[in-house]
Order: structure tokens, then C-alpha cells, then sequence
């Protein structure tokens, strides 16, 4: 009797632990900070939140940097409907697929370079967001015709990502008569910056200026939350290193900014 309470009481625990680690994943997945929609408005259907329908459909561009995971949350949370642009296997993106409903999101292959396929991930959407970035220069290896017969190019240019990738996409919410377009540009995007980077952010303010006057540009500092390259870096170089590197002597100043509150 006692060895069969015993166990009893182990399978009970057993269950409830795994019951406890269930309940800690789904809220490690879950985005506590979001705002949810507590008023049934004209239309909408569903219990509210998650589950309803709020009638908007996004297109979203630069959708798995760091900032789409968490506009995803916001959009998920709130019964969006999500066009979800990729350059490579959708299976790449499958992760931005947790926070919303059951056939809330749509995931269509595209090229910057290609105007049609960019029509094909806006088709109808109500909003456009473009999230695309890079602090780098991205490139590609180009066959040569001598030895060692391989070379590398630059694929997407600061120019090509900042400046170019913006203007054509205003031009297409332009001419799909899109109702908002959202750009996401930077706080040191300046005409004068000493960084390249920085200085064609300016440029693709002034193009999307140009094309499409009424559009929302955002420019936020850097970004810090969960999986950033930010905070986690600092981190990371303290434990390996038990260094950390300051630049001008630690007399540089910064003003993260949290990226939840910029997907809001």
C-alpha cells in the first residue's frame, strides 16, 4: 500500500511539473505586454483579441529581423491579418506563425528587384510596413574566368537597402492606391552623418518623401529586448571576455529603446 501511495504521489508530481512547464511555455511565447481589444467593434467576430477579426490586413517587409518578431506579437494579439513577405524558404519564417490565429498569415516568396512579386505579397493589404534593414553590406560568391574561378560581389548595397527597396515600394502603395505605408528608418539618419549607413537612411526618408508624402516614418534608437545584439553583447562580452569595451573612453551616451514599444 505504501509503495503504491508512493508512486501515486510521484506520478502526481510528475504530472503537475509537466503541467507547470506546459503552462510556462505557452507564456514565454505569449506577449504580455500587448494591448488587446476589449470593444466588439462593427463587423469584427470572435471572443476579442487573438481570436477576432479586426478587418486590417498588413503587409509586412523585413518581417524576421529583430523588430518583425515583435510587431508579429502586436499584430497577432489583435486579430491582424499579416502578408508576410520572404526572399528565401517560407519554412524560414514558420516561427512568426505562434502569435497569430489559425489562417491569420500568408507567406509569399519575393525580390526587391521585382516589382511584380512585390505586388503579389501587397495585393489588398490595408497597411505596408517596411522593416528592411541591414548594418552591413550583404554580397554573394560570382563565378570568375580565372583561378581560382570564384569572386564577391556586393549583393544589396547600403544605397540598394536603405534608399532604393523604400522608393520602390512607396511607388507600388502609391500606385495600388495602399492606405498607409509605415517606414522604419533611424534617429542618427542625417545628411551629415559620418556613417554611410546612417546618411542613406536620410536618403530613403527623402525618397519615400517624395513618392508618397503622407507615409509614417519611425525613427527609433537602438533597439534592446529579448534575442538582441544589443544588451546581449555587452553581456556576452563581460562572461567570456570579463571585458567591456567602451567607445571614447565610456564618454559616448545612447538611448536604447525597448523594441516592444516600437511594434506598438
Amino acid at each position: 500500500v505504501t509503495m503504491t501511495i508512493a508512486m501515486t504521489m510521484f506520478a502526481a508530481t510528475q504530472a503537475t511539473a509537466r503541467q507547470n512547464l506546459l503552462v510556462c511555455g505557452r507564456r514565454s511565447l505569449s506577449n504580455f505586454y500587448s494591448p488587446k481589444l476589449t470593444e466588439r467593434r462593427v463587423g469584427e467576430a470572435g471572443s476579442g483579441g487573438h481570436s477576432s477579426e479586426a478587418g486590417v490586413k498588413v503587409a509586412l517587409f523585413g518581417a524576421s529581423g529583430f523588430l518583425g518578431n515583435y510587431v508579429c506579437g502586436e499584430l497577432g494579439a489583435n486579430g491582424f491579418m499579416a502578408y508576410l513577405a520572404n526572399r528565401g524558404d517560407d519554412m524560414e519564417m514558420r516561427h512568426l506563425k505562434i502569435p497569430f490565429d489559425l489562417g491569420r498569415t500568408r507567406f509569399q516568396f519575393y525580390s526587391p528587384r521585382d516589382r511584380d512579386s512585390i505586388k503579389e505579397v501587397i495585393q489588398d493589404a490595408d497597411v505596408v510596413v517596411n522593416m528592411i534593414g541591414k548594418y552591413y553590406e550583404s554580397g554573394q560568391p560570382i563565378q570568375t574566368a580565372k583561378f581560382p574561378y570564384v569572386g564577391y560581389r556586393t549583393n544589396y548595397s547600403f544605397a540598394d537597402a536603405n534608399v532604393e527597396i523604400p522608393r520602390t515600394l512607396a511607388e507600388i502603395c502609391l500606385e495600388m492606391q495602399v492606405d498607409h505605408f509605415v517606414h522604419v528608418s533611424s534617429a542618427s539618419a542625417s545628411p551629415d552623418a559620418r556613417s554611410e549607413w546612417s546618411r542613406t537612411k536620410y536618403a530613403g526618408e527623402q525618397a519615400i518623401k517624395e513618392v508618397y508624402p503622407w507615409a509614417t516614418i519611425i525613427r527609433p534608437t537602438q533597439f534592446f529586448g529579448k534575442q538582441d545584439r544589443f544588451l546581449h553583447w555587452f553581456a556576452r562580452m563581460a562572461k567570456w571576455y570579463r571585458i567591456v569595451p567602451l567607445v571614447d573612453g565610456g564618454k559616448t551616451l545612447t538611448q536604447p529603446v525597448w523594441a516592444g514599444d516600437v511594434a506598438k
